[in-house]
């Protein structure tokens, strides 16, 4: 990590000591109430990182968002951008979800793999059921969930969206999208959104046992959920100011 990179992590640290939330970049254009809805369908990952919640823009700082997107994502130009964006949009974990539904809802013993292209088939389907149960007793204890029951009728496809947002809003910065691009994945992402979920709770609610599958009970679950409380909650957050629906 660069020298540029690692200050910008210590400026994220130190604002979230200093419980900074919600920043807005007061010189960006005025967007319509959808738009600012489905910008922060990333609002959580936007915390995360300490990134503008009013605008496609993520921060002043183009070599980090750059980085960010190398290192964690794979992306380096516009074709491995346009391919993360679709398989997010159209795929994404969701699909692995909805493979291992019967499993971790207790209603079968056996994964629903017809629904997994050939490449997808090769995913251990196991290590996502060993994260949920490990994380399980955690989504119970902070109310995210009653019981393994729920999973029944439950769409993780938040987990997917929320990264869709923030990625795309990162490929515009840098370039490797138009924002013409940028908005048609964003307002893609809103409207999948608005015919999955009824409002930001049961939005959150996807979005946290989505990233429960994918990582388990790691150290920045606590965090995860501690922000999507945040933005369901205070008075000030784009979620209050901006409902789903």
């Amino acid at each position: 990590m660069d020298l540029v990179r690692f200050r910008n992590n210590i400026k994220r640290m130190i604002n979230c000591f200093k419980d900074i939330k919600y920043v807005y970049n007061e010189s960006a254009p005025v967007l319509s109430r959808e738009q600012y809805a489905a910008i922060n369908i990333g609002a959580i990952n936007s915390e995360q990182n300490g990134y503008y919640c009013n605008c496609i823009e993520t921060e002043p700082d183009k070599e980090d968002v750059a980085g960010r997107l190398s290192d964690y994502y794979g992306i380096y130009d516009s074709e491995s951008a346009l391919e993360t964006l679709e398989w997010l949009l159209h795929r994404g974990h969701n699909i692995y979800f909805e493979a291992i539904r019967p499993v971790i809802a207790n209603s079968a013993q056996e994964f629903n793999v017809d629904i997994l292209l050939e490449e997808e088939k090769d995913r251990s389907l196991m290590s996502y059921v060993g994260n949920i149960k490990e994380s399980l007793e955690v989504l119970v204890d902070e109310h995210i969930i009653k019981g393994a029951s729920e999973f029944k009728t439950m769409s993780v496809k938040a987990w997917d969206l929320g990264r869709l947002v923030l990625v795309t809003r990162c490929c515009c910065d840098v370039g490797y999208i138009t924002e013409e691009q940028a908005w048609q994945y964003i307002m893609s992402a809103y409207e999948c959104a608005r015919e999955l979920y009824h409002n930001w709770t049961e939005f959150a609610q996807g979005y946290i046992v989505g990233r429960a599958m994918w990582n388990g009970n790691d150290g920045s679950l606590y965090g995860i959920i501690s922000i999507a409380q945040g933005l369901l909650n205070d008075e000030n957050s784009p979620w209050i100011k901006y409902p789903l629906h």
